[in-house]
């Protein structure tokens, strides 16, 4: 083997431990704070920004199309 396929595969090797070590994911989880929220903050940001309030647009039957 030359030098050079001992580095790649020490390369390979390292690479494949960092993964290994971030099996559980923390890493690429979302944060708590992209969370919606509770049901009263959700409604309040959609009056907010103009929308109808969290009650009316559950109760809804169908979207708008």
């Amino acid at each position: 083997m030359t030098p050079e396929q001992d580095e790649q595969k020490l390369l390979a090797a390292a690479i494949m431990a960092v993964i290994h070590s971030m099996e559980g994911g923390d890493a690429i989880a979302p944060s708590s704070s992209r969370a919606k929220g509770d049901s009263w903050s959700m409604d309040h940001r959609r009056v907010l920004i103009g929308r109808r309030n969290l009650f009316r647009a559950r109760s809804r039957r169908s979207t708008t199309r």
